[in-house]
């Protein structure tokens, strides 16, 4: 089994109030930008990122021949926009800016807006932005995973796989994930 590149697509919140722990791995860049979109278009998805007080863990993990070289925060490169407030941007997890007004106090503003958009109220006026041009994405090099792959998540060593060669097909799954692979595709492994 030869050692293949992809991007692990991340979000989560570690265990209090909320539970997330999304992994969405993806052959293709293109792959992730949608499974991000699809995240972000629920409110409830939306609320973790802007509104949970510990912030979301948002990031794009490169995996290339198998071994985690680059983790990319997406925080800086979202924007939130809710009609009648200014731009939301995020300096980091749990670090919104530019979302208090003038005529309010920041902090309320905050709650507002977090109550709305964990309620469902404010989804048809939010718009949510991510300016992948500028993500310094590097490209997968190598064979890369597709449907069907499994692969090691983390900063493990990888192990020597040749002996699992006589194994069948279902023998091979059970003892990968044994092992700790997963699956191409998506995962939330809180749910």
């Amino acid at each position: 089994m030869v050692p293949k590149s992809f991007y692990d697509l991340r979000f989560g919140v570690s265990p209090g109030a909320a539970r997330k722990d999304a992994h969405y791995i993806c052959g293709s860049l293109d792959e992730a930008v949608a499974a991000l979109d699809s995240e972000l278009d629920e409110s409830s998805n939306v609320w973790l990122l802007f509104g949970y007080s510990s912030g979301a863990d948002l990031a794009l993990d490169v995996y290339q021949r198998g071994e985690r070289t680059a983790s990319i925060d997406l925080h800086p490169f979202i924007t939130l926009r809710i009609d009648g407030y200014p731009d939301i941007t995020f300096d980091g997890p749990g670090k919104p800016t530019g979302h208090a007004t003038a005529a309010e106090d920041p902090r309320k503003a905050r709650q507002k807006l977090a109550e709305g958009i964990f309620a469902g109220d404010v989804a048809d006026v939010t718009e949510v932005v991510v300016d992948w041009d500028s993500v310094p994405v590097p490209p997968l090099v190598g064979e890369v995973a597709q449907d069907g792959d499994y692969v090691l998540l983390g900063d493990g060593p990888l192990e020597d796989l040749s002996g699992l060669d006589d194994l069948d097909e279902d023998e091979l799954v059970d003892e990968l994930i044994d092992r700790g692979y997963v699956e191409y595709g998506d995962h939330d492994f809180d749910a």
